[in-house]
């Protein structure tokens, strides 16, 4: 019987192995979480724990919109370590030849324990399920009828009814008067940022030729590739600025009912969303371009491969957006605003949560690197 026992149990560590067993247990957890109402009470719980605390709806649905990005944090953390390597451009390298192998990648990485793949399996799961749940859960008109006390944990305060400031309050400002300073004005800071483009590029060419002992082809490249991007993005922004400069700028108030839909909150998250998704695509482009060209991975694979993946994040982008404007166009305007407070807190990411986790990142593989050099001395 322990023999039979032993054989099965090293069977099974053949077909599935033991990372990817966890995550499969994982995955089905979360579905039962949803499908059982445990996910809900999670979010229902902490949207009336806030609420306890502030006594302000709009408020708890803006905590519950940080909350829900703390809890997101460390896969967030484990995305941006992960992504942080030349994986695109060596796969490219290899695979010019074979676009079609999503089915037989697919089962090579669970059947190996991939743990790449099964982090971002996961991942998917936790993101679909929370933000469905949050959804189904602002779908709930607790605002009108008192929620059943089942549907919180035991050790949340119940709310007193009527729910209290359901308007939300968001500042921002508010242009009252423009002016043209004409098409002159605007020359003269387009040839700025031609010259400013040219001399940083210029000078970045002639650094990487004095490295790459006269390898000009990778800088002339890259100067074309920047002009023509994102130079004429600049131009486009800085004419529209300059012939409507403001004069006058005052501080207003966009108000609104989370208890019910708003057209205008939701045309603006969705913008909002689309924004966000293409900004996180840009900037894994550029941080996997830099370690590729670190990596003397061809220019022409580093060109074709960034083109392609902005033309991802820009399709992923443009969808997303439209969805989330089609999705959410008749759930209550809390949902957005969490969303939107998310989502806004995402932007920023870049500039500062990823810069740290990359910084140290790189001093561990430096020291590691320093480390190995002393043991071999």
């Amino acid at each position: 019987m322990s023999n039979h026992t032993l054989v099965k149990k090293n069977s099974i560590s053949r077909f599935l192995p033991l990372q990817s067993f966890i995550a499969v247990i994982i995955v089905i957890f979360l579905f039962y979480a949803f499908f059982s109402g445990l996910s809900y009470q999670f979010y229902a719980s902490a949207l009336f724990l806030f609420y306890s605390l502030t006594n302000k709806m709009w408020v708890s649905v803006v905590l519950l919109g940080v909350f829900q990005t703390l809890l997101m944090i460390p896969f967030r953390m484990i995305r941006i370590i992960k992504q942080n390597n030349i994986k695109e451009f060596q796969n490219k390298i290899g695979d010019l030849g074979n676009d079609r192998r999503m089915q037989t990648t697919i089962k090579e990485n669970v059947s190996k324990g991939n743990f790449t793949f099964l982090f971002y399996l996961v991942d998917f799961v936790v993101q679909l399920v929370s933000f469905i749940t949050i959804g189904r859960l602002f779908l709930t008109d607790f605002y009108s009828f008192m929620i059943d006390p089942a549907k919180l944990y035991s050790f949340i305060p119940y709310p007193n009814y009527p729910i209290q400031d359901t308007f939300f309050k968001i500042p921002y400002p508010l242009i009252q008067e423009t002016i043209d300073l004409g098409w002159h004005v605007v020359l003269l800071v387009w040839l700025a940022l031609v010259i400013i483009q040219v001399v940083i590029f210029l000078f970045k060419s002639f650094y990487i030729r004095s490295v790459k002992n006269g390898d000009t082809q990778s800088g002339s490249k890259r100067i074309s590739r920047y002009t023509s991007g994102y130079l004429i993005i600049a131009m486009i922004i800085s004419a529209i600025v300059i012939r409507n400069f403001p004069t006058s700028v005052e501080l207003g108030i966009f108000s609104g009912d989370v208890s019910i839909p708003n057209p205008r909150l939701n045309s603006i998250t969705a913008f909002v969303t689309f924004l966000t998704i293409l900004w996180f695509g840009v900037q894994k482009n550029l941080r996997t371009a830099k370690m590729a060209e670190g990596a003397d991975i061809p220019t022409d694979i580093i060109e074709k491969t960034q083109k392609e993946m902005f033309k991802d994040s820009l399709k992923n982008a443009s969808l997303l957006g439209i969805g989330a404007y089609l999705i959410t166009n008749q759930i209550p305007s809390a949902f957005e605003l969490s969303i939107f407070t998310l989502e806004i807190i995402s932007l920023s990411s870049p500039l500062t949560l990823d810069k740290i986790i990359l910084s140290a990142t790189t001093k561990k593989e430096v020291s590691s690197e320093e480390e190995k050099k002393d043991d071999e001395s």
